[in-house]
């Protein structure tokens, strides 16, 4: 009789041991929000993988280019990088004109050569600080993988700024990395490939204030996205240090928050 009580119990104990793991097997196994040692992860991670490969970026509306070198530039080469300048063969025409609303305006002034003529270099130095202008050189140049001539053109489109930019204190990557964390939730609704880019322009003031935020061009087409992007913006921390002009001048300066997807932006 003992001995029958003592086989019941242990094999009572081994059942009970086995239910036991396996209950417990499946309430962690239920829980995706845990990983292995029970820290929760990190959702943002996940999210992320599954977003288009996407651009933050906060710079000047298009390559900026110092007043004080506009003031002294006279031939196209002022506004090259050298890798351009190496692949111009002949010159045929070179085409000044100022830039408004994102459009060409006004009346372009021609040149045939290198050198910018009277009226292009007049209307240049004209251009005020945060405007905007394209000089656009048609070449013959050479085709780097073939090595024919053929007729080529740079088009760079260019905005004046003051000598001194404006500045993050805390500097550019840790601005980037502000909008891109804050951001992520609103990102959430984001459904396949129909994000698109959206430009938001802003001021820093002379006083290092940040105002005039405001939807400048394109949309995400979600305008949940737009709004809470113009919000990030307007409530940037931290400071920023005034843009000056040559002569220590402070004055306001403008920057375009640009985001979306990579290949559209």
């Amino acid at each position: 009789m003992k001995k029958n009580l003592i086989i019941f119990s242990a094999t009572f104990a081994i059942l009970s041991l086995l239910f036991f793991s396996f209950t417990n097997w499946n309430t962690v196994k239920a829980d995706p929000n845990k990983s292995s040692n029970d820290e929760p992860l990190n959702l943002n991670q996940n999210v992320k993988k599954d977003f288009p490969d996407l651009y933050f970026g906060v710079d000047t509306r298009f390559a900026a280019i110092k007043k004080s070198d506009i003031d002294k530039a006279t031939t196209i080469y002022d506004f090259l990088n050298e890798g351009e300048k190496q692949q111009i063969v002949e010159i045929n025409s070179v085409k000044v004109v100022k830039i408004e609303d994102n459009r060409l305006s006004g009346s372009p002034e021609y040149g045939n050569d290198e050198h910018l003529t009277d009226a292009q270099i007049k209307l240049i130095r004209s251009t005020d600080y945060f405007n905007h202008f394209t000089i656009r050189t048609e070449f013959i140049g050479k085709n780097k993988d073939t090595g024919k001539l053929e007729n080529r053109f740079f088009g760079p489109h260019i905005t004046i700024v003051p000598d001194q930019q404006a500045l993050y204190v805390n500097g550019k990557d840790a601005l980037l990395k502000y909008l891109e964390d804050n951001s992520y939730d609103a990102l959430s609704i984001i459904d396949g490939n129909k994000l698109g880019a959206i430009k938001i322009s802003f001021i820093i003031t002379k006083k290092g204030e940040i105002s005039n935020v405001k939807h400048d061009a394109m949309t995400t087409s979600y305008p949940t996205i737009d709004e809470k992007l113009i919000e990030l913006i307007k409530n940037i921390p931290g400071e920023w240090t005034p843009a000056e002009t040559a002569l220590g001048e402070k004055i306001d300066y403008e920057f375009v928050f640009t985001f979306g997807p990579r290949d559209r932006c």
